[in-house]
């Protein structure tokens, strides 16, 4: 009886998991998801023969919960439209933070904060939804956090 349970609710974790995985990403297609350390410079997500996305946090010195941040999208082919960035915890629920892109020169910037965490060393990974030639993708960004 206590294995059917066990399995019960390891069944209902994982349709849980799997269901906010696909709500996460909505209609976009999932990419892989790309391991960064967004403290030494941008995360690159080479899409061969199709293009780079470049990701970043800024100011890179201060990347730390409750610190506002500026995450900035680039891409280095034509046709990209940005439309959110939603942040979860990985190693620990910590719900969905959503922050959308607003268009500029060199690209797209999103105003973002982490939340805090109980966590000395928190793992991230900011979901990047946008369009490239009318492609809808959704771009994990992982990274960790630790609080100094």
């Amino acid at each position: 009886m206590i294995l059917i349970i066990l399995l019960f609710a390891g069944a209902l974790l994982a349709g849980r998991f799997l269901g906010q995985q696909q709500e996460q990403a909505g209609e976009f297609e999932l990419l892989a998801p790309l391991w960064c350390e967004p403290r030494t410079g941008p995360c690159i997500y080479s899409r061969p023969g199709e293009g780079e996305i470049h990701f970043s946090l800024e100011p890179r010195d201060s990347i730390q919960p409750m610190e506002p941040l500026t995450a900035t999208l680039s891409y280095s082919g034509e046709g990209m439209m940005a439309d959110a960035l939603v942040l979860t915890g990985i190693n620990m629920e910590m719900g969905h933070n959503q922050f959308n892109f607003r268009k500029t020169d060199d690209g797209y910037t999103a105003m973002v904060m982490i939340p805090v965490c109980t966590l000395s060393r928190m793992e991230w990974q900011a979901l990047v939804r946008l369009t490239i030639e009318g492609e809808r993708l959704a771009v994990p960004f992982r990274f960790a956090v630790e609080r100094q």
